[in-house]
């Protein structure tokens, strides 16, 4: 139950973002920022969900272990991977054994050989295992009982009786049974156990009429469940049209608290009504979506330098923190789908009105991995502008979602167009259209294993490590890539990272250049074959959080090698120091490379190496105040030799606006011209108030 309310809490204070184009892999860290630049998503905000007991936080790896997306279920390449390494040992055991007996049978001939060649020398009798037949019978006579051969039948002239689990067990101090009538009415602690469905109902009278088929328990009654209480006042139960009626119910699953005026249940289905849910335990839910420059995150900042727009409230008497004031809330949890409907919601903070939303319907898989819900969409992208639209969300097969998005399009004149986003545990596709352009964008990655996926594209940014982000006309590309971090590698606080990654697939040059490129395309497609490693190597680290210092250097080599269809090649290495340091409200990353490059891409616009012999990438970001921050990142090439001849090969800016637990960032990819605009929500749970007239789960 705590799943589903605070799933419920993460998709209403959701819908103040109307989402924005979210960006993923901008920076891994504000440390690591040479991995550039971002991929640009066609359709706006994807947040990530994390929830945890703010009692004791989880580490980041502990974090990731916790919620392993490949625990219970896991996507269909890597279950067909595991069934045939598992057939693979299974045939090896089985050859293993299928020699073994043959092994076993030839030792037994022998010995039958060698028995017979015995009995021919005229000998009467010999045990060839040295036992004598008079000595096996008599062993046969100590043999108990019960380890004789399960084919033996003995009489013993008793019958025992078979003794099933009983359909329901009562125990009190008195029972009183009334023939006429058909009642049996249990007092004095009465305590009626269902084993089958592991239920216990405790009260202070449990009465059943036979006739009827009606048990009612009445007053301090306690139904527990699997372990879990529910507490009323009256619970009534018709076994014959299997519904359940309860009376001021209460129950307390996890720490979060459930109150209503009655419960009903009947035919699966729970009603609730004129109740409330809240939370007297501390759980944080946060909701993040990268964003384009800086990582704000990893500024050092105190916690009375913070803003908070949702206090904690953690005296007893405070008023709650957030209260929603809902006139229905529905959840449905079909076999693939958990579905939340809330209608007529009332928004309050510290009791103080904020606003009403009507109507709002969020999915999400069993796993709750991701959420998608029907709110408004906008967002822009290069070649196709601006746009946004209304959203709606239809339920997939396997616990996937459907997003249906008619739009504005906006480009130099206003056009009309639409997008639908595909979602589920191991896939994300996006497609769009736009006819004040007319053109198609469309981008997606599925996951086969751990390690191991298929991106795919056209006309859309597509992730090329530290290549860059770079524009194909079509892609499709099977990627592995995996890192091996290595701690105190020279020294103790000296830890070595290797990362490496190879990809093959087909590639068709983009049409489009970035700002002010004048690269030619060269229409090209073909084949790519190319590996990619990187070395990152941190020598030298000192952090002081109550002063807000910090420092990290290192050194930092990357190399990549591919081959194309057309026989061409592209070869890089660079190698180069790194730098972060934070002085109080400042942070900044800096980062140099030296560059080998033989670039003979059959794929300018796609695939060039545009930094140059030389380069240099800055990000500097500034905390002006508790509601305000800024930030810029760029990359620079020092040694003119850019095939582009531009002195900037990424350039982007953004502001972060708001208190620290409700953010909104809003940036500018100068080179790709599109607009980001993404939120970021931390919120605990502790004293959240959800009332309600009714609630149907």
């Amino acid at each position: 139950m705590k799943k589903i309310i605070s799933t419920v809490l993460i998709s209403l204070i959701a819908l103040p973002a109307f989402s924005a184009d979210r960006v993923e892999e901008i920076f891994e860290s504000a440390t690591n920022v040479s991995q550039t630049f971002f991929q640009s998503s066609i359709v706006p905000f994807d947040p990530e969900v994390k929830e945890q007991s703010s009692e004791k936080p989880l580490s980041n790896s502990e974090y990731f272990e916790s919620t392993d997306q490949f625990t219970d279920h896991m996507p269909l390449f890597k279950k067909a991977r595991l069934r045939l390494l598992k057939a693979v040992k299974t045939h090896n055991v089985r050859v293993e054994d299928r020699d073994a007996k043959k092994e076993a049978e030839r030792i037994r001939a022998e010995e039958e050989k060698e028995k017979a060649r015995i009995e021919n020398l005229d000998i009467k009798y010999l045990e060839y295992s040295g036992t004598s037949e008079k000595e096996v019978a008599d062993k046969k006579k100590d043999i108990p009982d019960e380890e004789k051969s399960e084919n033996t039948i003995e009489l013993t002239g008793g019958v025992k009786e078979h003794v099933t689990e009983k359909e329901m067990q009562l125990d009190c101090d008195t029972v009183t049974v009334v023939e006429e009538t058909g009642d049996v009415t249990a007092e004095g602690n009465p305590v009626l156990t269902i084993p089958a469905q592991n239920t216990i109902l405790t009260a202070d009278v449990i009465h059943y009429n036979r006739l009827s088929n009606i048990l009612k328990a009445i007053g301090n009654v306690v139904l527990t469940k699997d372990g879990a209480p529910m507490y009323g006042d009256y619970l009534q139960v018709n076994m014959n049209e299997e519904n359940v009626l309860m009376e001021n119910v209460k129950a307390l699953p996890n720490g979060v608290t459930i109150v209503a005026k009655n419960a009903v249940s009947d035919n699966g289905i729970l009603t609730l009504h004129e109740g409330k849910v809240f939370s007297e335990v501390s759980n944080t839910i946060s909701i993040e979506s990268t964003m384009v420059g800086p990582n704000f995150k990893n500024m050092l900042v105190n916690d009375e330098d913070k803003g908070f727009l949702f206090p904690k409230g953690d005296g007893e008497n405070d008023a709650p923190s957030i209260k929603l004031i809902s006139s229905q809330i529905y959840v449905n949890a079909d076999p693939e789908h958990d579905v939340y409907k809330i209608k007529d919601t009332e928004f309050y903070l510290k009791d103080k009105y904020l606003f009403t939303w009507p109507s709002f319907t969020a999915y999400t898989n069993k796993k709750r991995e991701y959420f998608e819900a029907n709110y408004p969409e906008f967002g822009s992208q290069l070649q196709l502008g601006t746009y946004f639209g209304p959203g709606l969300v239809l339920p997939g097969p396997h616990g996937s979602t459907f997003k249906i998005i008619p739009m504005v399009n906006i480009r130099n004149k206003l056009g009309f167009g639409g997008a639908v986003k595909f979602k589920s545990a191991f896939n994300d596709t996006q497609i769009m259209y736009g006819s004040a352009s007319d053109i198609w964008v469309a981008r997606g990655k599925q996951i086969l294993d751990e390690n191991l996926y298929l991106q795919y594209g056209t006309n859309a940014y597509m992730d090329d490590w530290f290549m860059g982000s770079r524009l194909s006309k079509y892609m499709a590309e099977l990627v592995y890539q995996k890192a091996f971090p290595m701690e105190n590698f020279v020294y103790e606080g000296a830890d070595l990272t290797y990362t490496h990654r190879g990809s093959v697939g087909y590639i068709q040059d983009g049409e489009w250049n970035m700002h002010s490129e004048n690269i030619k395309n060269s229409g090209v497609g073909t084949m790519r074959l190319k590996y990619m490693a990187e070395v990152n190597q941190i020598l030298f680290k000192r952090e002081n959080r109550e002063e807000r210092k910090a420092i990290k250097f290192g050194i930092r080599m990357q190399g990549s090698a591919a081959v194309y269809g057309t026989g061409d090649t592209q070869f890089l290495g660079k190698i180069g120091p790194n730098l972060h340091v934070q002085y109080k409200n400042w942070m900044q990353d800096l980062g140099y490379f030296q560059a080998a490059v033989s670039d003979n891409t059959p794929l300018p616009v796609s695939d060039m190496y545009r930094y140059g012999h030389s380069s240099f990438y800055i990000t500097e970001a500034f905390r002006l105040c508790k509601y305000l921050s800024v930030g810029w990142s760029g990359y620079v090439n020092l040694s003119h030799d850019s095939p582009n001849g531009e002195l900037f090969q990424e350039n982007a800016f953004v502001f972060s606006i708001g208190p620290d637990d409700f953010k909104f960032n809003l940036g500018y990819d100068i080179m790709r011209k599109t607009t980001y605009f993404s939120m970021g929500i931390m919120l605990d749970t502790k004293n959240t108030t959800i009332e309600y007239d009714k609630m149907e789960i």
